[in-house]
């Protein structure tokens, strides 16, 4: 695979995504109308912006990115927008995670997820020969993306959190940090998540609604949410019942984004979700290709593989949480969701890949 193959799978999924919500939002208007706003309307809209800061990113050299200047700019940035969600009105359950500008809102923890790959591949290509050091190799990169980590988790997100700091501690890793190091934190992690779940501290760190998705998955018991999503996709069957076809995915609640699968399975089968995820498959080693052939500028693979764990790690948890392995969260499935934040940021993760790209052959 190739980076024509790599473009090819962004189409794909992109065009999946589009259907599904073009389907469901015809289905819904045909059962139930609604005055709301358009949703497809809203995705072509940030779809476009999307596509714009991809190609604003494409034929931007990637070398800039990496100057000092951009990076503790971009380091400023990140930290006054993630504090400025915290001063402004949290939303219904009281989480604070939104920047709402009018006609549309942005989630700045999505667009420092494409930050934090990029300050650790600067990182890594300045500390190259520290790597294997416990302080400079991991331990320094680390505390360095913490307030990120800490703004993240207070808003409160857990699973953006869970997320980052899986990214990143991945990254470093792929970054010749030394393994021992990395599940030697991720061992801690979890036995301090299970002494403070023990000890009721978490109720004083998470919100009512996050423990309850805890307590509840760890007794085994699966959400309502999760039931109806797997019971559109079973509805499906192997074939599924064909485009606009099929109710139930009427009643998985936030199905345009967290559960979109169901709309896919439902109307495309299991064939559709194969497809699916055959793509994020050929996506993901797409990019691992590029990694091995680019050229010996640790930032950029450093960039890129980080890049590739940060999709992986999303598409792993999502289609975990539809199958009922982990509890539910908010995380969605990249390029095919409802959901502009996350759109934007992978387009422009992908932009930069791509300029890399350019750069390399043209070297």
């Amino acid at each position: 695979m190739n980076e024509k193959s790599l473009v090819f799978f962004i189409i794909v999924l992109l065009c999946v995504g589009f259907m599904a919500l073009s389907s469901f939002e015809m289905m819904q208007d045909y059962i139930r109308p609604t005055s709301e706003r358009s949703v497809i309307l809203n995705h072509l809209l940030k779809l476009t912006v999307a596509l714009a800061f991809f190609v604003v990113f494409l034929y931007t050299d990637h070398r800039l990115l990496f100057s000092k200047q951009v990076i503790v700019g971009g380091y400023i940035l990140s930290l006054v927008l993630l504090m400025i969600v915290l001063i402004l009105p949290g939303g219904e359950t009281g989480a604070h995670r939104w920047i709402d500008l009018g006609y549309f809102s942005f989630q700045p923890s999505e667009l420092v997820k494409i930050y934090t790959i990029l300050f650790l591949a600067w990182y890594v290509e300045k500390n190259q020969l520290y790597m294997k050091r416990l302080f400079r190799g991991f331990l320094k990169p680390l505390l360095l993306v913490s307030p990120f980590l800490f703004l993240i988790l207070v808003e409160p997100d857990f699973s953006t959190f869970v997320l980052l700091l899986l990214t990143v501690l991945l990254t470093l890793y792929v970054a010749e940090t030394r393994g021992v190091y990395v599940l030697t934190f991720f061992l801690i992690g979890v036995i301090s998540f299970i002494y403070m779940y023990r000890m009721g501290i978490l109720d004083n760190i998470l919100r009512s609604y996050q423990m309850q998705r805890i307590v509840s998955y760890l007794k085994g018991n699966v959400s309502e949410q999760v039931m109806r999503a797997v019971e559109a996709i079973r509805s499906g069957g192997a074939v599924g019942k064909g485009l606009v076809l099929g109710e139930e995915k009427l009643f998985v609640p936030v199905v345009t984004s967290d559960f979109i699968l169901a709309i896919v399975g439902e109307e495309l089968g299991y064939i559709g979700l194969g497809v699916v995820l055959f793509s994020f498959y050929g996506l993901i080693h797409s990019l691992v290709k590029v990694v091995s052939r680019m050229q010996p500028m640790l930032s950029v693979k450093t960039f890129i593989s980080g890049f590739a764990i940060l999709i992986m790690l999303q598409v792993m948890v999502n289609v975990g949480v539809i199958s009922g392995i982990f509890p539910v969260t908010g995380v969605t499935l990249p390029l095919v969701s409802y959901g502009g934040s996350s759109l934007l940021a992978t387009m422009i993760g992908f932009g930069i890949v791509g300029n890399m790209i350019l750069e390399s052959e043209r070297e």
